[in-house]
């Protein structure tokens, strides 16, 4: 019996998940008819190979196009999707009541907050 995509998605995103080599927090999985297309970042040339591997190793996977972007971090900067899980933490920190009104929108190291708080409190924090 051949798998769904929706179940060959969701078999690859948990063999990423146990590579231990590999951070697969800024991975994305998509699948259609049995094809894996593996987007977004890894920080090696290493991670992007590894995931390809654990992608391969799933069972009903028939090609893999393997998109992912390698982001090698320099000393002075940190990548995106890392700054706006900091900014989400900090604002959900310092906003507890409101934080699912406020978006982070980071792109080159530049945060941007968009949304709407009540009070001006929560406007400067």
């Amino acid at each position: 019996m051949m798998k769904s995509d929706s179940e060959l998605e969701r078999d690859v995103k948990e063999e990423l998940r146990w590579e231990p080599d590999l951070d697969a927090t800024d991975i994305a999985v998509s699948t259609h008819n049995g094809a894996v297309t593996l987007t977004g970042f890894v920080r090696s040339y290493t991670d992007k190979y590894e995931a390809e591997s654990a992608a391969k190793r799933v069972a009903g996977v028939i090609a893999v196009a393997n998109d992912l972007e390698v982001r090698i971090p320099s000393i002075h900067q940190r990548p995106d999707p890392d700054i706006a899980r900091d900014a989400a933490a900090a604002i959900k920190n310092y906003l507890p009541l409101s934080y699912e009104q406020i978006k982070a929108v980071v792109r080159d190291g530049w945060v941007t907050l968009e949304g709407e708080v009540e009070w001006q409190y929560q406007r400067r924090s």
